[in-house]
């Protein structure tokens, strides 16, 4: 199965962007795909986040590990499967690409993407809107502007460039659970199963 996503700005309607990607690609194949659409450094941390029902973030999807083996249950983003977190219960997480600011993108699941025979995976679908800077950097005060909330993003703290649309063609997570027959695994927190996220999204 193929995954639809948008991507958003918490509070801000002007950018948005859409990514498909197979659900046997990790977690790492997303976030190099959001660098290269976007135009950032990739060399940078970021982190996926999955949000429960509150929009409390949970498990911590990283690009590596910085905690101590037998410390850590974060997850890593080249060794984690789309179809492992993405199911019933966990269809939106949280995408920081600034910790210091606390700055991150809403990644929503948008529906099964259905690919063309040309399409290479992961591949955009649409960009548009101003694109935020990777960092809020105030060159003439020669420091860092974070702004006065992580959650308030108004155009002073983006200014990046602008983008016309274009086409290119939570939960908890079980390893053992998911790690034979993953793409079939779509039972909600209640334990009623269905045969695909679109049906659990049609029955909501």
């Amino acid at each position: 199965m193929d995954y639809k996503f948008e991507i958003s700005l918490p509070n801000n309607p002007e950018f948005r962007c859409e990514i498909a990607i197979g659900g046997e690609q990790t977690f790492q194949h997303l976030h190099d795909k959001l660098v290269e659409t976007l135009g950032y450094d990739n060399a940078q941390m970021a982190s996926f986040f999955t949000i429960d029902r509150l929009g409390n973030r949970q498990k911590e999807i990283a690009l590596m590990d910085m905690t101590a083996e037998d410390e850590s249950d974060t997850l890593v983003m080249d060794g984690t499967r789309v179809s492992d977190i993405v199911k019933p219960g966990c269809l939106e997480l949280d995408y920081v690409f600034d910790f210091f600011a606390n700055r991150y993108f809403r990644v929503e699941y948008a529906g099964e993407y259905i690919r063309d025979s040309s399409d290479i995976m992961p591949t955009c679908i649409s960009c548009s809107g101003k694109i935020p800077e990777q960092f809020s950097y105030n060159a003439e005060k020669d420091d860092w502007d974070f702004g006065d909330s992580a959650e308030e993003y108004g155009d002073d703290n983006y200014d990046g460039n602008y983008m016309d649309e274009f086409g290119s063609g939570g939960g908890d997570y079980d390893d053992d659970e998911n790690e034979d027959n993953p793409k079939d695994n779509y039972d909600d927190e209640d334990g009623e199963h269905y045969e695909s996220l679109d049906d659990y999204i049609d029955r909501l």
